[in-house]
C-alpha cells in the first residue's frame, strides 16, 4: 500500500508562490459523491470488536485482524520483536506440515502482516468456503507462533534491517522518529537492528505474544462476501481471549526545541525530511491537517512507510507524509533527489508554512485543497485490504464505524480559520533530518 500522489502544492521552488496563486473555481459536479457501504460492529464480552461491511458483488472475504502489539510497544532492547513474531506467525504449521502462508496460497488466497505504530495487522483474503478453516488457522498461529523457525527468521530480519539502513528515505524517517518518539518503541527502526535481532529468543517471542493477547484492543474487520455465519465464526474464534487490557502505551518525550540531525549514506543526492507535530486520526483537528497535507503536496498515503511482509520500502518519495496512526502524529515533508535544489526547497517550505499560519491563503486554493484531500482520502482505500483497514480503524474510534463516512464531511467543512489555527498549533519546533552522500573513504 505504498501509493504515491501529488497534491495541490508541490514542495518545490514554486510552493511559496502557489500558496497565493489563483486556481480554477470549483464546481458542484467536480466534488466526489462517494461514501462507504453500510457497516456494523459488535463488542464481545471480552472486549474484542467485530466489524463487518458486506458486499454482495464480491466473491471473496477479506479480514484484517488488529492485535494490540505494534512498534510503540517494543522494548528498547528488543527492537525487531514485532516483525520477527509476525513473520513466525505466517510460517507456523497449521495443517500438518503446511504453514499458514502455504495453506492460504493453496486455497487461492493470501495472508500477510503489517506493522503499525500501535498494533500489528494480519490480513487474510480467501474464498467464502475456506474462511472458517483459514481464519481458525490464523487465530491458532497468532497465539502460538512456531519458534522452531526463529533462527531462520532472525537471519532474514537482519538482512532486511541492513538493507533498509541504506535507503535514504527510511534513514531520514528513522532519524525523525528517534527524536519525536523518544521513550517508545516507535523511536526504534521498524525492522530492528542486527544487534537487537540477534539477541531475540523464544522467550522474547512468547512475552510479546502475551503482551497482545487481550480482548481489549483486538479488532476483527471483515469485508466482502460476509454472512452472518462468517461473523459468528469470527466471533467464536476470539471469544476465548482474556477479558483484559494491554499495558498502557508508552508516551514519547515531549519535543520542546528544534532538532537537526545528519547521517551519511551511499546515495547520489542528499535528502531532507522536515517534521512537525500533527494530530492523531481521532482528533477534531484531523480534517484540517488533511487539507494542510494537500496544500503542502501529499507524496503518498499513511501506509507509504509501513513495514509489511509483502511490500517493498519506497525508493522515491517527495512531498508531505502524514503519519496519524500514532499519538502525537507527525507531518513530515520529504525533499530530495538529483533534480532538486534542496536549499531553495527548504526555504520555500518554510515560507509556505509561514503562510499557512497567516491569513492570506485564497478561498479558491483552500477549496481546491479540500477537493484534493477528499480525493486522496477515498483513493487511499481502493483495495480490499485498505477497506478492511479503514473499517477496523473506524470501529476503534469513539464514533464507531460511522467514522469513515464522517471524515469526508469534515474535510469539506474545513475553513481558512481552521487551517490557520491548526498550522499555528502544530507546525512549530520542527525536526530536520538530513541524509548526505557518503564521502570517499568514509
Amino acid at each position: 500500500m505504498k501509493r504515491q500522489g501529488a497534491g495541490v502544492l508541490c514542495v518545490s521552488a514554486a510552493l511559496a508562490s502557489m500558496l497565493l496563486a489563483a486556481a480554477p473555481a470549483p464546481t458542484k459536479s467536480s466534488l466526489p459523491a462517494m461514501s462507504f457501504a453500510a457497516a456494523t460492529q459488535m463488542k464481545l464480552p471480552n472486549g474484542v470488536i467485530i466489524a463487518s461491511q458486506p458486499s454482495a458483488d464480491v466473491p471473496v472475504v477479506g479480514v484484517q485482524v488488529f492485535v494490540p502489539g505494534g512498534l510503540v510497544q517494543q522494548p528498547g532492547n528488543k527492537a525487531g520483536i514485532a516483525s520477527v513474531t509476525a513473520a513466525l506467525v505466517l510460517q507456523t504449521k497449521v495443517e500438518g506440515s503446511t504453514t499458514l502462508s502455504q495453506a492460504a496460497a493453496l486455497a487461492g488466497g493470501s495472508v500477510s502482516y503489517t506493522l503499525d505504530p500501535l498494533d500489528t495487522r494480519y490480513y487474510l483474503e480467501c474464498h467464502e468456503a475456506d474462511f472458517a478453516r483459514l481464519f481458525h488457522d490464523l487465530r491458532v498461529a497468532l497465539g502460538h507462533p512456531d519458534v522452531s523457525q526463529l533462527a531462520a527468521q532472525r537471519t532474514q530480519a537482519i538482512a532486511n534491517a541492513n538493507a533498509l539502513t541504506e535507503n535514504p528515505l527510511e534513514a531520514a524517517y528513522a532519524m525523525v522518529r528517534q527524536v519525536r518518539y523518544r521513550g517508545t518503541g516507535f523511536a526504534l527502526p521498524d525492522q530492528g537492528s542486527s544487534v537487537t535481532i540477534a539477541g531475540l529468543s523464544g522467550a522474547d517471542v512468547a512475552a510479546f505474544v502475551a503482551s497482545y493477547t487481550h480482548g481489549s484492543g483486538t479488532i476483527v474487520a471483515l469485508e466482502g462476501a460476509v454472512t452472518q455465519p462468517l461473523i459468528a465464526a469470527a466471533a467464536h474464534e476470539f471469544e476465548s481471549l482474556p477479558a483484559s487490557t494491554p499495558a498502557p502505551v508508552p508516551a514519547p518525550n515531549a519535543v520542546v526545541r528544534l532538532h537537526q540531525i545528519v547521517a551519511h549514506r551511499n546515495v547520489l543526492a542528499p535528502w531532507v525530511a522536515v517534521a512537525y507535530e500533527a494530530p492523531g486520526q481521532y482528533s477534531s483537528d484531523f480534517a484540517p491537517m488533511l487539507v494542510i497535507e494537500a496544500l503542502l503536496g501529499s507524496g503518498g498515503d499513511v501506509h507509504s512507510f509501513n513495514y509489511t511482509s509483502n511490500e517493498l520500502a519506497p525508493q522515491d518519495f517527495v512531498g508531505a507524509y502524514y503519519q496519524y496512526e500514532v499519538s502525537p502524529g507527525s507531518m513530515i515533508v520529504f525533499l530530495g533527489g538529483a533534480n532538486e535544489n534542496l536549499d531553495q526547497s527548504v526555504r520555500d517550505l518554510e515560507t509556505g508554512i509561514a503562510r499557512l499560519r497567516g491569513d492570506n491563503i485564497s478561498a479558491t486554493l483552500i477549496s481546491e485543497a479540500k477537493k484534493t484531500a477528499l480525493g486522496d482520502y477515498f483513493l487511499s482505500v481502493t483495495r480490499f485490504d485498505d477497506l478492511a483497514w479503514l473499517l477496523g480503524r473506524s470501529a476503534a474510534s469513539p464514533e464507531g464505524v460511522a467514522f469513515e463516512n464522517n471524515v469526508p464531511q469534515r474535510i469539506m467543512s474545513v475553513k481558512a480559520a481552521d487551517i490557520q489555527r491548526v498550522a499555528r498549533h502544530y507546525l512549530t519546533k520542527e525536526t530536520i533530518a538530513i541524509v548526505l552522500p557518503a564521502s570517499a573513504g568514509r
